[in-house]
């Protein structure tokens, strides 16, 4: 009960926010063979702020992008299957937000950046010495041509 009020004061906080970048339904993934591959940021449950180790790999998302003429980025923000449909449908897109400001903090263009939600898509179960739900609580971030 009590994450379940978090998240929903989560998502309250989070519907609030400017939009940095372009939100679509969908987004093209991929380019070719030519294309770097995506790029993976982890994100804490219920939570839409960057981790402080996960700034440089945006940066260096962002730099890619930028060494290779990459002329649009796709971020596409996920959830894990706990909590609320809707709360997860917003933290998703909170997610991929966080990414996209902190890449146009980086430099990259806003205009060149679409943001996805595709919350509650994978819904792994833990194997191993891995929490794949952790897994799933991260932006993907694809160079899309």
């Amino acid at each position: 009960m009590k994450l379940l009020a978090t998240l929903t004061a989560a998502g309250a906080l989070l519907a609030g926010l400017p939009a940095v970048a372009q939100t679509v339904g969908t987004c093209p993934r991929g380019g070719g063979g030519s294309q770097p591959q995506p790029v993976r940021v982890l994100f804490d449950l219920g939570s839409s702020h960057l981790r402080p180790a996960e700034k440089p790999v945006i940066a260096q998302a962002v730099k890619t992008a930028k060494d290779r003429q990459v002329s649009a980025i796709c971020l596409i923000g996920h959830t894990d299957k706990l909590g609320d449909k809707a709360l997860n449908d917003r933290l998703a897109r909170a997610r991929a937000q966080a990414v996209a400001a902190e890449m146009v903090h980086a430099g990259y263009p806003a205009r060149n950046i679409t943001v996805v939600a595709d919350p509650e898509a994978f819904g792994n179960l833990s194997f191993g010495n891995e929490n794949a739900s952790e897994i799933d609580r991260k932006v993907t971030i694809f160079y899309a041509r």
